[in-house]
């Protein structure tokens, strides 16, 4: 699922959410009582991305559980037999907001196996491209990147990682700041799956 089908998302948020996260699979951490700052989101943020989490939400404390992945997605790479069973949930944040519908009240980090790169967006579509892996594209609800993990006997699989939330108000616009937060951990995902040059994605 990219940001071409991502509108149906925003309905039945809560049902879709439950459903992703009994997809997720892995180690699940989380928070534990109470909230932690950006930085100790998903297992930890750069700084860089910590400050762009902070300006989507609009607040510097979150609840957030994560699912570690890593390995599940890791062995689907090097088995081309294996069925990836779409989208897999990686984390789920909560910013600690009084209004939810002032912030994004649930924000989703998901991976995938997909079989080739779709095509760019054309011209007129307001996201915001940038060269991170393969690609990464940014809207105002959320974030898509693409990167190769070359794996020895295989190839060069491709991951499709995706952060999204519905439709909320911004001051200003937040696309680079949804891809900023899609670069970490896809970042760190593709390191922990011992992708090479981490597939291509910079710190």
């Amino acid at each position: 699922m990219t940001m071409r089908g991502r509108a149906w998302r925003a309905v039945g948020g809560l049902a879709l959410a439950m459903t992703l996260v009994a997809c997720g699979g892995g180690d699940k951490k989380d928070s534990a009582e109470g909230t932690v700052p950006a930085t100790e989101v998903c297992g930890g943020l750069s700084p860089t991305a910590a400050r762009a989490l902070e300006q989507i939400a609009e607040t510097k404390r979150f609840t957030y559980r994560s699912y570690g992945i890593a390995d599940t997605l890791k062995d689907l790479l090097h088995d081309p037999d294996l069925d990836g069973g779409g989208e897999k949930t990686d984390c789920v944040i909560h910013p600690d907001v009084a209004d939810p519908d002032e912030s994004p009240s649930e924000m989703t980090v998901l991976f995938e196996e997909i079989e080739k790169l779709p095509a760019a967006q054309p011209p007129g579509v307001a996201v915001l491209s940038l060269p991170v892996g393969l690609r990464a594209e940014g809207a105002d609800e959320g974030a898509d990147l693409w990167f190769a993990c070359e794996v020895k006997g295989v190839g060069k699989p491709i991951v499709h990682a995706e952060l999204v939330y519905g439709p909320r108000p911004h001051e200003g616009s937040v696309k680079e700041a949804n891809i900023r937060v899609l670069q970490d951990l896809s970042r760190r995902l593709a390191l922990a799956m011992g992708c090479p040059d981490a597939g291509g994605i910079p710190t």
